[in-house]
């Protein structure tokens, strides 16, 4: 964790060194566009979504061919990009947390772009998601910006539980284990089945959900996180730490990015973000879905469940069991 602090440290005096100019030369409209449209959504539909959660309140630095334009407080800001690569991120610097994000002309000529939160600087070159379609809409790109500001208020608010699940993992090689024990088959076979109980679980938005339903999923967690210790040698408390931590981190904002899509009226995104629950993947993307679809889960079991998990120490896992264990 201090070498995390350490990076994003270094890059956020990148930051304020490099602001060149005050200028609204050179940002294509549709982007000033496009972040006007996010902003509008501060109107009382980001209260719905996530408590706290304004866009507006980070600069967001959109970048576009070799420069960076900084939206901040009504002004842009033109400057040098402080990464090598084409990124999409939140990273908190000496004056505060920002968003990165490309232009949206860039994501659509872009196949795959780096994406996430990440321990490290160099674990986040490497951690990548791809675009479905190779022309993104606006509102997904609304739905991307809101998922940089999930973050950027997750680095704002939740340092301590942040570092604790960080330094649960201790083996740096946990991910990579884990990643080989998954070609197992029976891990597999595990995993489509908690999969499909997941969805079922979640598609039906208008009525509660069965807590036997619900216990049965973890218990087929537990079975699955138990394997995985046994096959790669791993702590199971730093399994089930690495499986919190990237349900807190990353689990949040693809929920906040699917609500966002809601709150624009685009049931069609929306119902993409649900039916990518249905889909058995591997690697920290099925984390990126498990943990939308627990929070998805704590929509219709408690309405208070966000502000739990800001102010407890509890996973996102633990606190729904929490909740299912009182009803």
């Amino acid at each position: 964790m201090k070498a995390f602090k350490f990076v994003y440290l270094l890059i956020g005096v990148l930051l304020a060194a490099s602001a060149l100019l005050t200028s609204m030369r050179g940002l294509p409209e549709e982007d000033r566009e496009l972040y006007e449209k996010a902003c509008m959504l501060e109107n009382g539909r980001l209260e719905q979504i996530w408590p706290g959660l304004y866009i507006s309140h980070y600069p967001v630095a959109i970048r576009k061919g070799n420069a960076e334009y900084v939206i901040f407080n009504g002004e842009i800001k033109k400057r040098k990009p402080i990464l090598p690569v084409v990124a999409c991120t939140a990273y908190p610097s000496e004056d505060g947390v920002y968003i990165l994000v490309p232009a949206k002309s860039v994501m659509d000529s872009l196949g795959q772009i780096i994406e996430g939160f990440s321990g490290s600087f160099e674990d986040a070159l490497i951690s990548q998601f791809s675009i479905n379609n190779k022309k993104i809409t606006d509102n997904q790109y609304i739905s991307v910006l809101y998922h940089e500001a999930m973050h950027a208020l997750q680095l704002s608010w939740w340092e301590e539980k942040i570092t604790a699940l960080a330094e649960g993992i201790a083996d740096a090689e946990v991910e990579a284990k884990m990643a080989e024990a998954e070609s197992d088959l029976e891990i597999q076979a595990m995993y489509e089945e908690q999969v499909e109980l997941l969805y079922d679980l979640v598609v039906p938005e208008d009525s509660i959900p069965d807590a036997g339903a619900v216990r049965e999923y973890f218990r087929i967690r537990t079975d699955i996180q138990d394997m995985l210790s046994t096959k790669a040698g791993i702590d199971a408390n730093a399994i089930k730490s690495y499986i919190d931590l990237y349900e807190l981190l990353e689990g949040t904002a693809r929920y906040v990015e699917a609500r966002t899509a809601l709150a624009l009226s685009d049931e069609e995104l929306y119902g993409q973000y649900l039916l990518s629950l249905k889909e058995t993947v591997y690697g920290r993307e099925k984390y990126y879905r498990s943990g939308m679809g627990i929070c998805m889960l704590l929509d219709r079991l408690e309405p208070n469940w966000k502000q739990y998990l800001s102010e407890g120490s509890l996973s996102l896992a633990e606190l729904l069991e929490n909740v299912v264990e009182d009803s």
